[in-house]
């Protein structure tokens, strides 16, 4: 190691009891979500994840995580009566979790693998079908398996028919006992309250009828399609089952006849036609080949549809209001995959309308329409989110659709119209990053009285759309007083770009401010952004996209319109016949928005991807392209001022000029030859503006520094020229060790120890002739350097493991200046400057993940954050020690967020009509029901051993009063004294005890129990009261008889 030439310790204020790795916030989702559920009385969702864990969002700020099972996904999800948490996950178990105190209340492995589950939002069973098809009862709030079991129904009606798992159940939108099972051969309306099976479906498609295949071939046979799932009509007289080929068929609920058999495009696909017309085929393009036509590439070919895996029959606040989206049952051709929405409107009266007129009112859907999903995205799953009511299986009056995709990824859904919600505006930000997944990240320090003025104006443009979640209550973490507060920007693959304030628990304003790439490329494919850099003191944004182009935002007033001659200059053609590099597309704007960031302007030089971008604060934009191009933008004029190849470019330690050409290799030797043979191509890595008096120089300048692939530095200075124009000079460069990439280029002020990041404040300055003595720190996955630019090292320092990101960090100005590295192996290694000195290392290996770790962030004030999973970044701070942010209880561990919120009551359950009942429907209470279910020995719920405890407390107490009563043979008024003065207070106290925190009614409990112990002082003190008056009352008679027997011996005396 090198020591210091010049320049005193910037980092002599720090020792390593300062040094603290503190997990300050999580964002994001660890893995694919697999499954959700919804509670619209609570306003929460849950989301289950491949990776084990349970997600619990609420209103912004609100999120618990739950992991389960690590490494296992999570399978099935539900939230029941709006405290519990119901999972099952790969490993078989059933995990019952509550939302009040966030602990596990029982787990149960049933003996065969679970297939289906079922909950009611007003009951406390948990029906879990298995693989074997049998059926049994889970209490989930006793935390037990019932006695009740349901066999496996489709043996007993088919007994040559295999072995079938339960695939599906639902329950009677008006009566509970009554449940819909599905099976692979048929499905089956059973009665809990008869124990009696009411209907048989089974769907036959004969020989000559469609069905739901595209082929003719299996149409010349009898088929049974395989069931895969099923649905009630809201309410309760129809059913709708789905099947493995495409089809779907309505039956009435009472006979279990069939009204109509249909597919997404055709209707009574189940009566045979008199020829077999040859089905089309769709090619790549959505183009239709008939099979059986001269083309023969297409004739071999057999097109098959999709089956259908999901159906939501949902309603408006009318339930007779109703439409259907189903989910598959689509060619498998087709390139752009989504879910069909029809709209039946009302339905016929059923007691006056034919079955054959019912089948005609599924059969003419008064609208249809594709909810088209992003195009190579294969939806597999979707929900519901009902705007009140969670009951009719949470289809009623559904304001969004949430589907969820193969790929992890989450695509919301406008009900009915199904256009894409904005998802900035409805959803928390970890739900945003895999709304499609996050394909670029950054991190950027914005002025805290900027940033909320920003936020201002977008909270007065927003929609008037209500917010999906509301519930809940964010625990509040201690506010750090750093000016400057730390905004993700995270890029999307539909080329979104969303920010928000990372700051957790200590957010001011936490909407999210979104912007789209798509707009102003007037373009909706190839939009995937791949590298964000933000200006924050300059409310700037330049945005790079994977086919090459970038994107310049400007916050400000919308101007429809703008300069008209740079509009005229952006339809120009070169003369090569090639659009202009710099085009403008200003017009490009969202006329619906105000103020906000609005596109600029779209650079183009044909240089190939982007590799590295640098958006200053000073009005200077600097982006390295893959064919080793370097180009710089005068953001002020809007002009390219320099673009020029780093080949040539480059001066090694000697100061002797060399030059890296590209590789030109015939093509004959080009496909002999492996691509590690080939030379490689010198592209920026890392480029940082800086103010700084280069060595020699007895002024300061701005400085343009780049790294490179090759492990080069090169320093550029941006000088103005006539007219205010700038030009760009390259000063020098240097060779690091090892020739690997460079990583970061850091500069910073030896005098003050803070960063020498180009600033608006100090670029103001250097007119007034101010020199800053300046240095850089390169780092490569091997060394770091200090240098004094061009080329002057001052101190190194070889690592012992590979760095993947570095940064710069301060507590105070002067002498609490370090580096920060995230390394390979986990760990967190600070260092100090100038002398690059290891003060502390700190472990993140609970969190590291190789794959995701380069895409970390260090910020000036020490908050490193983490990509630690696919979807998932974690906040940490280097100052743990120094400074706490997090507010702990008694026993250490930190509060968390609260889900449950006792004064929300869901609304009745829906029971059965008047006509229902009458046509011999039976209604069973809920609590014969529950007997029925649960057994005479069923356990008392622990509610009610709550409310029983509390109210024993509360006897107990008013007992304890009443014993320490001292009757006394004093006057009343010394009895009234004793009410009124402090009486009851002695020996009224007693010590509290110890309550249970585990149940779910805990709060509730403890509530009771103070208010009961209130009431037996007061009921004290009244009987204290009582005793008093009736004391004075006999006082008061003896009085009046003693005053009146004087009054008449008086009177006789006289006479």
């Amino acid at each position: 190691m090198l020591k210091l030439k010049t320049g005193r310790d910037l980092s002599s204020g720090l020792s390593p009891d300062v040094f603290g790795l503190e997990d300050l916030a999580q964002f994001g989702i660890n893995g694919g979500v697999t499954v959700l559920a919804f509670d619209p009385v609570q306003s929460l969702l849950a989301a289950g994840t491949d990776t084990g864990r349970v997600y619990v969002f609420g209103q912004p700020g609100v999120e618990v995580e739950f992991d389960l099972c690590p490494g296992r996904p999570i399978i099935h999800l539900r939230l029941v009566k709006g405290i519990y948490l119901v999972s099952v996950d790969g490993n078989n178990n059933v995990t019952v979790l509550s939302l009040d105190t966030k602990d596990v209340l029982s787990v149960f492995t049933p003996n065969a693998p679970v297939t289906a589950i079922e909950t009611d939002p007003s009951l406390d069973w948990m029906w879990i079908g298995m693989d074997n098809g049998l059926t049994v009862a889970y209490d989930i709030d006793r935390g037990g398996k019932t006695p009740y079991r349901i066999s496996n129904l489709q043996r007993t009606v088919l007994p040559r028919a295999p072995t079938s798992p339960v695939l599906f159940f639902a329950i009677h939108p008006r009566s509970y006992q009554i449940m819909l099972i599905g099976y692979e051969a048929c499905a089956i309306v059973y009665s809990m309250a008869d124990d009696d099976m009411l209907l048989v479906l089974q769907y036959e498609v004969p020989a000559g009828a469609p069905g739901g295949d595209l082929h003719h071939l299996p149409q010349q046979r009898t088929r049974f399609p395989r069931l895969t799932t099923g649905a009630w009509h809201p309410n309760g007289h129809h059913i709708v089952t789905a099947y493995d080929d495409g089809s779907f068929v309505f039956w009435d609920a009472k006979e279990g006849k069939l009204l109509l058999a249909r597919t997404v495009e055709d209707t009574d696909v189940n009566i045979p036609r008199k020829t077999i017309m040859s089905s089309p085929t769709l090619d790549g393009f959505g183009r239709t080949n008939s099979i059986g036509s001269g083309n023969s590439s297409h004739s071999n070919r057999i097109t098959v549809r999709e089956p259908i895996y999901r159906l939501a029959w949902c309603c408006t606040t009318n339930p007779e209001e109703t439409s259907l989206i189903v989910a598959g049952g689509e060619s498998s051709d087709l390139p752009l995959k989504g879910m069909t929405y029809m709209e039946f409107g009302p339905t016929p009266v059923v007691q006056i309308t034919s079955y054959v007129a019912m089948g005609e009112h599924y059969a003419q859907p008064r609208r249809q329409r594709i909810y088209p999903v992003p195009l190579g995205a294969d939806p597999v799953d979707f929900i519901m989110l009902p705007r009140t009511s969670p009951f009719y299986a949470g289809n009623m009056d559904p304001l969004a659709l949430v589907a969820i995709l193969s790929s992890g990824e989450l695509y919301s859904i406008d009900y009915p119209s199904g256009a894409a919600l904005p998802v900035a505006e409805m959803f928390p930000p970890s739900l945003c990053w895999i709304q499609p997944r996050m394909s670029a990240f950054t991190v950027s320090a914005v002025r805290r009285e900027q940033w909320i003025g920003m936020m201002s104006s977008h909270k007065r443009q927003v929609s008037t759309r209500p917010p999906v979640l509301v519930g809940g209550a964010p625990s509040r973490a201690r506010l750090r007083r750093f000016d400057m507060r730390n905004i993700i920007a995270t890029g999307h693959s539909d080329g979104c770009v969303r920010l928000w304030d990372a700051s957790h628990g200590e957010i001011e304003d936490s909407q999210i401010l979104d912007m789209s790439i798509a707009d102003a490329m007037a373009r909706s494919v190839d939009v995937r952004v791949s590298m964000i850099s933000f200006a924050g003191q300059m409310g700037e944004m330049s945005v790079a996209c994977e086919t090459g182009e970038m994107v310049f935002f400007k916050y400000s007033l919308n101007r429809q319109g703008g300069d008209v001659a740079k509009r005229l200059e952006a339809m120009n053609i070169s003369s090569d016949g090639r659009p202009p590099v710099i085009q403008y597309v200003n017009d490009r704007a969202d006329p619906t928005i105000k103020e906000g960031f609005l596109p600029v302007f779209v650079m183009n030089p044909q240089q190939g991807p982007i590799t590295a971008i640098k958006n200053s604060d000073i009005g200077f934009l600097a982006v390295g392209y893959q064919f080793g191009s370097l180009a710089v933008v005068e953001l002020r004029s809007m002009t390219l001022i320099y673009l020029e190849s780093l080949v040539g470019q480059a001066t090694d330690s000697s100061g002797k000029r060399f030059s890296v050409q590209r590789p030109t290799v015939p093509d004959s030797t080009r496909r002999s030859s492996t691509a590690s043979s080939l030379p490689q191509i010198e592209v920026p890595t890392a480029i940082e503006f800086s103010l700084m008096a280069l060595e020699g120089d007895a002024f300061s300048s701005i400085v343009l520094s780049v790294g490179t692939s090759l492990g080069r530095l090169l320093t550029y200075r941006i000088v103005p020229t006539g007219g205010g124009s700038h030009s760009v000079q390259l000063v020098g460069g240097i060779q690091t060790k090892g020739g690997s990439k460079v990583l970061a280029v850091i500069p910073f002020d030896t005098d003050y120890g803070v960063s020498a990041v180009a600033s608006p404040t100090i670029l103001g300055k250097l007119g007034q002739g101010i020199v800053i003595n300046g240095s850089l720190i390169v780092v490569t996955a091997e060394e770091a350097r200090i240098l004094r630019l061009p080329k002057n090292k001052q101190s190194s320092r070889t690592f012992d493991e590979k760095v993947l990101v570095a940064g710069l960090s301060f507590l105070r100005q002067g002498d609490t200046l370090v580096l920060t590295c995230v390394t390979e192996t986990g760990y967190i290694r600070i260092y100090t400057i100038p002398g690059l000195k290891e003060i502390a290392h700190l472990s993140a290996q609970k969190f590291h993940d190789i794959r995701y770790a380069p895409r970390s962030i260090v910020s000036l004030n020490g908050d490193v954050m983490l990509g630690i999973g696919r979807n998932e970044s974690a906040l940490f701070s280097i100052w743990g020690k120094a400074l706490s942010n997090k507010i702990t209880t008694a026993t250490g561990q930190q509060v968390k967020d609260a889900l449950y919120d006792v004064m929300k009551h869901a609304p009745p359950r829906p029971t059965i009509s008047n006509i229902q009942w009458m046509s011999g429907v039976k209604y069973i209470t809920p609590d014969d029901f529950d007997l029925l279910i649960g057994g005479p020995h069923r356990p008392r719920s622990q509610r009610e051993m709550e409310q029983d405890r509390a109210r024993r407390e509360q006897q107990r107490l008013a007992a304890t009063q009443k014993m320490n009563q001292v009757p006394s043979p004093t006057s009343s008024q010394n009895r009234m004294s004793s009410f009124f003065g402090g009486g009851g207070q002695s020996g009224g106290s007693s010590s509290r005890t110890n309550r249970s925190t585990k149940s779910p009614y805990g709060g509730m409990t403890e509530a009771a129990e103070e208010r009961g112990e209130g009431l037996g002082f007061m009921q004290a003190q009244f009987a204290r009261l009582e005793e008093a008056s009736s004391d004075y009352a006999r006082v008061s008679f003896f009085f009046f008889n003693l005053v009146l027997f004087l009054c008449i011996y008086e009177k006789k005396r006289l006479t």
